[in-house]
C-alpha cells in the first residue's frame, strides 16, 4: 500500500494536484485568520515538505518552477514601483527611504559579525533586513488613506530601499567566489551602471517600436515574458544573479507600458497564480519548522533578526516622524508598513545560501522574521492607519466631478481600429475604477434580423481580450445603429462614448461621417472619436491643443484632468500647447486639480496646426476638443480634425463635450 502510494505521489498529476490545492486553500485559510496570503503558503510548503508530511521532495521539477517564480516575483516588484507617488513626495520620501535603508543596514551587519559571517555576508544580511515589503497596502486603500503623506512618503520610500537592496544584492553576488580587489570591485560596478542603464533605457524603446508595429495579446504577451527571460539571462551572463535583472526588467517594462493595460495583468495574474505561490512553498518546503525551536542557532537567528528588523524600522520612523512633525498613530502606521519582511528579504536570503555566504541557520532564522513581520505590519497598519482618517478628497473648483469614465460606451464596430478602441477605454476604466460596455447592434430589416450571431462572435472576442476588466457586454437590435447607440447610452447611465473615425476630412453633408455625427450632436453625454491607426502600447507622448479654433475653454478643466487621465492610463507624458492668454489659466488648473503626472506647458508659436506637426510624430496622441452644436463646430474647429490626420502622422482624439453639459 505504502508503495502504491508512494508511486502515485511521483507522478506529475499528483505534484501539480498539491501544488494547486495549497495554492487554493493556503490563501483562503489565511484570510480567515487575518494573516497575508504568502504565510499560508509557505506554511502549507513546510506541511508538505520534506520536512513535513513528505508529501513533495525537493527535486528538479519543483526547483526549475521555483526559479520561475522567483524570477516574476522580482519582475513584480520593479513593475509595481510606483515612480509617480515618489516623484510626488520625493524629498521626504527620499530621506525616510535613507533612514529606513541605512539604520537597519547597519543593525544587520552588526549582527552579521556577531554570528561570524565574513563582511559580504554581514553586508548582504544587512540589506535583507534593509528593504520592506507593502504587505498591508491593501489595508491602505480599504482604509481610504493612500493619499495621506505619511504613507506616500512609505510608500515612496520603498522605491529607494528596493533599489538600493538590490544594488548590494547585484554587486555581492558578482564578487561572491572572486576576486575581492579593488579593481574587481570597480570593474563590476562599471559593468552594473552600463548593464541596468541599457535595460532600464533601452528595453522601453525596443517595447514601443514592438508595440508600434504588431498588436495582439498573444504577440504582447510573448515578448514581454522573452524580454523578461531574456534580461535576466543576460544578468547571469555578466556575472550578476538573475534576479538583479527581473527587477530591471520590472522597471524598464513599468515605463514602456500603460500600467493597467492587458498585457501587464496578463503577466501579472500568470506569476501570481501559479509561479510565484510555487516559489514560496518551496520556501517552505526547504525550511525546516522544528529546528525553530530545536536548533539553538536557530532560534538565536531567528529572535535576532527580527528583534533588528523591528527595532531599526522603527528607530526610522521615529526619526522621519520628529522631523516632518508626524503624530504617534502616524509615526506607527510608517513603522507598521515598512517593517514586513519578504518580497526582497527572501530571494536575497535565498542568494546569499546559492553562493555560500549564508548558513542553513540564517535561511530558517529569516524565514521566522518573514513571518512574524508578515503577522504584525497588517496588524499595526489595520489599528493605528484606522486613526489617521480618510484622504481628503480632491478639489473640485467651480463644479461637482463626476467620473467621466465611470460606464463607458463603445460601439462593436468590425473595423481595423476597433482592438485599439477597446484596449484605451479598457485602460481608461481600469484607472478610474469604471465599467466597460461593448455594445453590438444588429439591423432589423423586413422583418429579420442581421448580423446577430456575427455580433455575438464579436463580443466573445472583446471580452476574452478584457479578462481583468469589469465589463457589461450588450447586443442590441435596432433599425438604425446610430439611434441604437443613443438609445443605449439613455438606458445604461453612460457617461462616455467611445466611437472610431476613420480620418477623412470631407463629406458632403457630416463632418465625421453619418452615424458619427447623429450620436454626437444628440448625445447628452461626452464622446470620444478616435483616429488611432496604431496600437496603444506603441504611444509615447500624448498633446492637448487648446488653440482659438477649439472654443470649449468653458470645459478647460475638464479638458486637462481628462487629458491626464488619458496619459497616465497609456502611461505617457502630456504636452499641453494653448494660446498665450490661456496659459496662466491651464497652470492654475493643473495646480488645482493636483495633476500629478508629467506635464508640461508651452505656448502655440503661430497657427496651431503647424505649431502641432513640429511637435507630433507617429508615436504621438493628440487630443483637441470641442463643444455644442453642428454649427458651432464648423464655425470653431471646421477641417481641423481632417487637417491633422491629413498633415500629420500622429494618432488623434477628438473629445466632443454636449452643449449645457459638463
Amino acid at each position: 500500500m505504502d508503495s502504491i502510494l508512494h508511486h502515485l505521489l511521483e507522478s506529475p498529476v499528483a505534484f501539480f494536484l498539491i501544488i494547486i490545492a495549497i495554492i487554493l486553500a493556503a490563501p483562503l485559510l489565511s484570510e480567515r485568520l487575518r494573516l497575508p496570503g504568502v504565510i499560508g503558503l509557505v506554511v502549507g510548503g513546510m506541511a508538505v515538505g520534506p520536512y513535513g508530511f513528505g508529501l513533495l521532495e525537493d527535486g528538479e521539477v519543483v526547483r526549475l518552477f521555483a526559479e520561475i517564480g522567483l524570477i516574476y516575483l522580482m519582475f513584480s516588484a520593479g513593475l509595481e514601483v510606483d515612480l509617480q507617488q515618489f516623484s510626488r513626495v520625493r524629498n521626504k520620501a527620499v530621506t525616510f527611504g535613507v533612514l529606513t535603508f541605512m539604520i537597519p543596514l547597519v543593525g544587520g551587519i552588526a549582527l552579521g559579525f556577531v554570528i561570524g559571517l565574513d563582511t559580504a555576508g554581514a553586508i548582504l544580511l544587512g540589506s535583507a533586513v534593509s528593504s520592506h515589503t507593502l504587505l498591508a497596502f491593501p489595508i491602505l486603500n480599504r482604509l481610504g488613506i493612500v493619499g495621506r503623506e505619511p504613507v506616500a512618503v512609505t510608500v515612496g520610500a520603498t522605491v529607494f530601499t528596493d533599489v538600493a537592496a538590490f544594488l548590494v544584492l547585484a554587486v555581492i553576488s558578482g564578487m561572491a567566489g572572486g576576486d575581492a580587489s579593488v579593481g574587481r570591485f570597480a570593474a563590476l560596478l562599471i559593468g552594473l551602471v552600463v548593464y541596468a542603464a541599457l535595460v532600464i533605457f533601452g528595453l522601453p524603446r525596443v517595447g514601443k517600436g514592438f508595440f508600434a508595429r504588431f498588436s495582439g495579446g498573444a504577440l504582447e504577451f510573448q515578448f514581454v515574458l522573452v524580454a523578461l527571460f531574456g534580461v535576466a539571462l543576460l544578468a547571469e551572463a555578466i556575472g550578476l544573479h538573475a534576479v538583479v535583472g527581473a527587477f530591471l526588467a520590472g522597471l524598464a517594462i513599468n515605463s514602456a507600458l500603460p500600467h493597467r493595460s492587458m498585457v501587464l495583468g496578463r503577466i501579472l495574474f500568470f506569476g501570481e497564480a501559479l509561479f510565484i505561490p510555487i516559489f514560496l512553498i518551496h520556501s517552505g518546503m526547504i525550511t525546516d519548522p522544528v529546528a525553530f525551536f530545536s536548533s539553538g542557532e536557530t532560534l538565536a537567528i531567528g529572535v535576532a533578526l527580527t528583534a533588528v528588523a523591528y527595532v531599526t524600522k522603527y528607530a526610522a520612523a521615529w526619526i522621519a516622524g520628529r522631523i516632518y512633525g508626524y503624530n504617534g498613530d502616524e509615526v506607527m502606521t510608517m513603522w507598521g508598513l515598512s517593517q514586513a519582511q519578504a518580497a526582497v528579504t527572501l530571494p536575497t536570503v535565498l542568494v546569499g545560501v546559492e553562493i555560500g555566504l549564508f548558513p542553513q541557520a540564517i535561511f530558517s532564522g529569516t524565514m521566522m522574521m518573514i513571518l512574524a513581520t508578515s503577522i504584525t505590519s497588517p496588524l499595526l497598519v489595520a489599528r493605528y492607519g484606522k486613526r489617521l482618517g480618510t484622504t481628503e478628497p480632491l478639489p473640485t473648483p467651480g463644479k461637482e466631478r463626476p467620473n467621466p469614465f465611470a460606464r463607458v460606451l463603445v460601439p462593436v464596430l468590425d473595423t481595423d481600429e476597433q482592438e485599439h478602441l477597446l484596449a484605451l477605454a479598457g485602460i481608461l476604466v481600469r484607472e478610474k475604477e469604471g465599467v466597460l460596455m461593448p455594445l453590438h447592434i444588429s439591423l432589423a430589416a423586413s422583418g429579420k434580423v442581421i448580423g446577430m450571431a456575427h455580433g455575438d462572435d464579436m463580443l466573445d472576442d472583446e471580452m476574452m481580450l478584457q479578462p481583468d476588466t469589469q465589463c457589461e457586454p450588450m447586443h442590441r437590435v435596432d433599425t438604425h445603429v446610430g439611434r441604437g447607440i443613443l438609445h443605449s447610452i439613455l438606458e445604461r447611465e453612460a457617461s462616455m462614448v467611445v466611437m472610431g473615425w476613420r480620418g477623412k476630412k470631407r463629406f458632403a453633408e457630416s463632418i465625421f461621417g453619418t452615424t458619427l455625427d447623429e450620436v454626437i450632436w444628440n448625445a447628452k453625454t461626452p464622446v470620444l472619436i478616435g483616429h488611432l491607426g496604431r496600437p496603444i502600447n506603441g504611444l509615447e507622448h500624448v498633446i492637448l491643443l487648446l488653440a482659438h479654433e477649439s472654443t470649449a475653454f468653458e470645459y478647460v478643466d475638464e479638458m486637462v484632468e481628462n487629458a491626464a487621465i488619458i496619459a497616465k492610463g497609456i502611461n505617457a507624458p502630456l504636452l499641453i500647447l494653448t494660446e498665450l492668454e490661456y496659459k496662466d489659466l491651464v497652470k492654475r488648473w493643473l495646480v488645482d486639480l493636483k495633476i500629478e503626472h508629467p506635464t508640461t506647458v508651452e505656448i502655440i508659436q503661430g497657427d496651431a496646426l503647424t505649431t502641432l506637426a513640429a511637435r507630433a510624430t507617429e508615436d504621438t496622441l493628440a487630443i483637441i476638443s470641442t463643444t455644442g452644436s453642428r454649427q458651432r463646430f464648423r464655425s470653431s474647429l471646421g477641417e481641423l480634425p481632417g487637417r491633422i490626420a491629413e498633415k500629420t502622422p500622429a494618432a488623434l482624439m477628438v473629445l466632443h463635450y454636449p452643449a449645457g453639459g459638463g
